[in-house]
């Protein structure tokens, strides 16, 4: 009897101890996983992009975690009947999209696409030789299987694997796209209702958007005004910062402060290889390449200069209408383009400068981009002329405004406004208040809402918000 009750205690002796290991190992695994959770969502990567790894970019849903809506634009967009009827009387003072403007920027950006790609595919950039197997989805936003066929509908690359084919039928839905846009304007589509077609979009629900910044050290100060109005505006919201140069201890204070923030060190070494001005910030070439890479991360972003200054949160019509466009900016009337771009980026494009009098300037300070056919070509030739000095800088020209010579150069934006023209129509002539200007093109922001959702504020610094910030 006594052996026996030995042999029961230590058996509950032993049952305790392997219930405290369990409890103990328990405990250590929730302790793991909450330290993994906080410490992923602001990690801090090495240059190399092709590594960077962020499995949460996909499963960033707005007000469902069940948001698997992937638009279908085609369909809509071609039988949409248009108040607005954009293009429909050419202009010879202001250029427009045309086959042939489309095939010779196609054909340039193939001219340097062998020299290119091999860092471009590590951007997730697509490849004109396989078309199908190179256009890869970027996020479970994307809709490819659009993309892919709208590809194959409208461009071809022929035997010569130098001459590019562009079907006529494709000037015809980018006058549906434009018209469309154009009727956001004055509330054209919302005064159709009692039409029985559908005149705006069906969406069943919208992504969150992410939020990209970049800046280097001497741009920090300015760099927290912009995460102080996006706490504001929009807290919570993840944002994505590319370092272009930080001290040790400005990464640290980003990190310890910006818990929604994930800190990307951008890849200039790899860039370099190709373009030995990519540290060179002021050209801005670094650009497009901090917005493609998050765009193929998130699948829809807004980007914002250091001196961006969000003052509203109704970002939801862009969004809606970036389904169709891909590629939203925002217009300067009266900054006109060639007044600000120097004629080696027009030589470059293969464009006279002439012809961009009457187009403006656009801002590429402040963007939203969204992935569609159109921004995986637009991006494609954006990325190129950022490679090439001769695009983007044009050291050796000046800029011809309207009779006469200036000093002025936007790079980044020269180049942006250049591409959007071939495929955007220009916004109608008309009168605002009592300045006759042009409506704002398509790819304007204030054709999807009439409202200021943000300023640019150079020069505006905001020291202390984040060593002050408290976190919760």
């Amino acid at each position: 009897m006594v052996y026996f009750n030995f042999i029961l205690r230590l058996f509950f002796r032993r049952a305790l101890f392997r219930r405290l290991l369990f409890t103990i190992g328990f405990i250590i695994c929730v302790y793991l996983l909450i330290f993994y959770n906080t410490t992923s969502s602001n990690q801090y990567y090495e240059p190399s992009v092709s590594n960077i790894i962020d499995n949460n970019a996909i499963h960033n849903y707005n007000s469902t975690d069940s948001c698997h809506f992937k638009p279908s634009t085609d369909e809509f967009i071609l039988k949409y009947k248009p108040v607005t009827l954009i293009g429909l009387k050419p202009e010879a003072t202001r250029f427009e999209p045309t086959i042939e403007r489309i095939r010779n920027l196609l054909e340039l950006i193939r001219s340097k696409e062998d020299t290119y790609q091999p860092l471009l595919q590590n951007f997730d950039v697509f490849n004109m030789i396989n078309p199908d197997i190179s256009l890869k989805v970027y996020t479970d936003e994307s809709n490819i299987d659009e993309i892919k066929t709208l590809y194959n509908r409208y461009i071809k690359l022929m035997p010569d694997n130098k001459t590019i084919h562009v079907d006529h039928a494709m000037i015809d839905y980018l006058k549906q796209i434009s018209s469309y846009l154009s009727d956001g304007l004055r509330n054209n589509r919302a005064n159709r209702v009692n039409i029985k077609e559908n005149v705006q979009l069906p969406v069943e629900c919208l992504r969150k958007p992410v939020f990209v910044l970049a800046c280097d050290e001497g741009f920090f100060n300015i760099l927290q005004g912009a995460i102080h109005s996006l706490d504001e505006y929009w807290s919570g919201y993840r944002i994505v910062f590319y370092d272009m140069g930080l001290s040790s201890g400005q990464v640290k204070l980003l990190r310890e402060k910006c818990k929604q923030c994930t800190i990307i060190k951008f890849p200039f070494s790899s860039i370099k290889i190709f373009a030995s001005h990519i540290d060179i910030l002021k050209t801005y070439a670094f650009k497009p390449f901090v917005i493609q890479d998050a765009l193929r991360r998130y699948g829809t972003i807004i980007y914002g200069d250091a001196s961006a200054r969000f003052n509203s949160n109704s970002f939801n019509p862009v969004l809606i209408d970036n389904y169709i466009r891909g590629f939203a900016a925002r217009e300067l009337p009266d900054h006109y383009l060639s007044c600000f771009t120097r004629t080696g980026t027009f030589d470059w494009f293969n464009q006279s400068y002439s012809q961009f009098d009457e187009i403006y300037m656009s801002e590429a300070n402040f963007l939203v981009v969204t992935d569609t056919f159109l921004t995986r070509l637009m991006m494609k030739a954006w990325l190129t002329c950022a490679l090439e000095s001769k695009c983007l800088i044009a050291y050796e020209s000046q800029s011809k405004c309207r009779g006469s010579s200036t000093t002025y150069h936007r790079y980044d934006q020269s180049a942006m406004v250049i591409i959007l023209t071939h495929f955007f129509f220009p916004g109608t002539k008309s009168t605002w208040g009592d300045r006759h200007l042009n409506d704002p093109a398509p790819y304007d922001m204030f054709t999807s809402i009439q409202m200021n959702l943000g300023d640019i504020k150079r020069g505006y610094q905001d020291p202390n918000y984040l060593s002050e910030k408290k976190i919760a």
